[in-house]
C-alpha cells in the first residue's frame, strides 16, 4: 500500500537523549519520567509524545464523524493517557491507553457513540487495536 504521508523521527540518547525530525522542523530533548529516574525535569519523554499524537489524531477523527452526523457547535477536549506498564510476559514494558473526550454542545446521550466512532476510524486506534506492521532493519556503518 503506496502511504499518504511518511515521516521519519531519530534518537539518539535513547531516553535520556534527543529526538528529531530529519529537516530538523522538529527537535526536542526526551528525558525518563520522574517516577521512573528520580530527576525532576521539564523535558518530555515518549510517552508524553504518543498521548500528544493520539489526541490530535483521535480529534481530527472525531471531526468527521461529527460532520458526517451534521453536528455544529462542537466544541470539545480531547485528553490522551499513556501508561508505561511491566509486561510480565517478557520482563519488558508494554504502552496502554486512554481517551476522554469532554463535547460542549454534544447532546448526552450521543457522545459515547461520537467516541466510539472516532474510536473506529482513528490511524492511531486502529494501531492500539489491531496493531501495527512494523519493518525492521539493522545496519552498521
Amino acid at each position: 500500500m503506496k502511504p499518504l504521508y511518511e515521516v521519519t523521527m531519530i534518537n539518539t540518547g535513547g531516553r535520556d537523549g534527543e529526538v528529531y525530525s530529519e529537516d530538523k522542523s522538529f527537535s526536542m530533548n526526551v528525558k525518563q519520567p520522574k517516577q521512573m529516574s528520580g530527576e525532576d525535569t521539564k523535558e518530555t519523554n515518549p510517552e508524553q509524545l504518543f498521548a500528544a499524537a493520539y489526541s490530535a489524531c483521535f480529534n481530527s477523527a472525531l471531526d468527521g464523524v461529527l460532520k458526517k452526523a451534521k453536528e455544529e457547535n462542537t466544541d470539545r477536549v480531547v485528553n490522551a493517557t499513556a501508561r508505561l506498564l511491566k509486561d510480565e510476559s517478557d520482563g519488558g514494558f508494554k504502552l496502554s491507553a486512554a481517551i476522554e473526550v469532554e463535547f460542549d454542545g454534544v447532546a448526552e446521550d450521543k457522545a459515547q457513540q461520537y467516541v466510539e466512532d472516532a474510536h473506529k476510524l482513528c490511524p492511531y486506534s486502529k494501531m492500539a487495536r489491531d496493531g501495527i506492521d512494523v519493518e525492521l532493519k539493522g545496519t552498521t556503518k
